[in-house]
């Protein structure tokens, strides 16, 4: 009972357009409540929430320091020297395919899908559009490459949040997780080459770009100096926290030194935001940021975190973690992962969600020996899959963002063919190793 209320509290949230936290805070009184009536003591109740609450505290600090190290790129000028040197690489006979690669390496620099999605994502689908390319397909490209970043970037809070869950080592999930990327990756990109032939593109209205020329000072080399410090991680024993604080203040020293701000203009970019009182729809497009902005995503986060122990308590997920665990025996284990991906997706009505509630969900279907097999499995399912649900703020936030259809889904190729390329590829296996099996016991 107290799960269909849960899923109602989402669902109600999601279609009344109110914030995710608010669904959060009252599903969490509602099991505390199923929980008190129980005869579980509330102290006990609320000993089991702390290690959840705690293991959130490591993507919390991140996702935080994430907001103003995005505003410092903006002030210092980085920002601005991405988008105009990548839309400059743009060949327009192959706009979609573009698209699709900008969006995925716009994603993976800054490791966020909505920050992918309100800087790159609106550039080209503005361009898209005043080239008279089909709205639908270049919707799916956007889509497919904003979400490479959630599962290969070093700055992705998402991966960082499923390692954590599982207690996987960060930069050997993302290994995992970007081995994993490069079939359904080349299959994507080759896709959207094909459908520039139905769907050309006009370059003329290209050029308006570089406009951002005029606002910043792009010629200094030491531009590239913050995005060098958050890619450190994957090279060095620097950690992930230590890159992020690294490339800020570098970032913020450049905005100073480099772009002229006064120091008070600056601090107020990390808190609030980067924007400027100056007419000009270009430059608008790289407004936002700010440690204010992530506020609301650390808390949907940090309560978040309470669910898993909570339900676990309660009893809640037994009778689906039983049926995934059958599931698994009599297919293999992705099969259940996907099954509970889509799922966790549907009812999640956020990203963040469905992983916290998928984690506790595979508990029976990968041991405690398989958690690098299970942090994978969920990368490649509901951290992709909640962007094609349409109620899901996955989907729903970008969409609104860069104001398209969810239609354009249908065309986000690398959402569902990395969870059907792993699906195919760990069936494979499994029949192979039964082939085998049946082989040795044949001889």
């Amino acid at each position: 009972m107290e799960a269909l209320i849960f899923i109602g509290l989402l669902l109600a949230s999601a279609l009344l357009g109110l914030p995710m936290l608010y669904a959060v805070l009252a599903g969490l009184a509602v099991f505390f409540i199923f929980g008190l009536r129980r005869g579980i003591p509330s102290n006990r109740l609320f000993s089991v929430m702390v290690p959840g609450v705690k293991k959130a505290l490591k993507v919390v600090s991140v996702i935080l320091l994430v907001g103003a190290m995005s505003a410092a790129w903006r002030a210092s000028g980085l920002m601005a020297l991405l988008v105009v040197g990548g839309l400059s690489l743009i060949y327009a006979p192959l706009f979609l395919f573009f698209a699709f690669l900008l969006s995925a390496g716009f994603a993976f620099i800054i490791g966020s899908s909505l920050g992918a999605v309100s800087v790159m994502g609106i550039l080209l689908f503005t361009l898209g559009k005043a080239g008279s390319v089909a709205p639908l397909p270049l919707v799916g490209a956007i889509l497919s490459g904003i979400y490479f970043g959630d599962r290969a970037s070093f700055l992705s809070s998402s991966a960082l949040l499923v390692s954590s869950l599982c207690q996987v080592e960060h930069k050997r999930h993302l290994r995992n997780m970007q081995r994993s990327a490069v079939v359904p990756f080349i299959a994507s990109a080759l896709l959207y080459a094909i459908l520039c032939i139905f769907f050309p593109f006009d370059a003329s209205r290209a050029r308006d770009i570089l406009v951002l020329r005029e606002f910043f000072e792009l010629g200094n080399p030491l531009l590239w100096l913050p995005l060098l410090f958050v890619l450190l991680p994957a090279f060095t024993r620097l950690t992930l926290l230590q890159s992020i604080v690294l490339s800020t203040l570098t970032a913020f020293a450049l905005a100073l030194g480099v772009q002229r701000l006064d120091a008070a203009t600056a601090l107020r970019d990390l808190i609030f935001g980067y924007s400027r009182p100056i007419e000009n729809e270009q430059l608008k497009l790289l407004y936002g940021g700010g440690f204010l902005s992530m506020v609301k995503p650390m808390l949907v986060v940090f309560f978040s975190g309470a669910l898993p122990p909570l339900l676990k308590e309660l009893g809640t997920l037994k009778p689906y973690q039983e049926s995934l665990a059958r599931m698994s025996a009599k297919h293999h284990p992705f099969a259940a992962a996907l099954v509970s991906g889509i799922f966790a997706s549907a009812i999640g009505c956020s990203q963040t969600l469905a992983v916290f509630l998928q984690v506790p969900l595979l508990e029976k279907v990968y041991s405690e020996t398989e958690n690098e097999k299970k942090a994978l499995a969920i990368g490649d399912s509901s951290i992709l899959l909640s962007a094609l649900v349409p109620w899901n703020i996955a989907m729903a936030a970008p969409l609104a963002i860069i104001g398209a259809s969810p239609l354009g889904g249908i065309f986000a190729f690398y959402l569902y063919l990395t969870p059907l390329i792993a699906l195919l590829g760990e069936g494979r296996r499994v029949g192979a190793g039964r082939g085998q099996n049946e082989k040795n016991r044949t001889e």
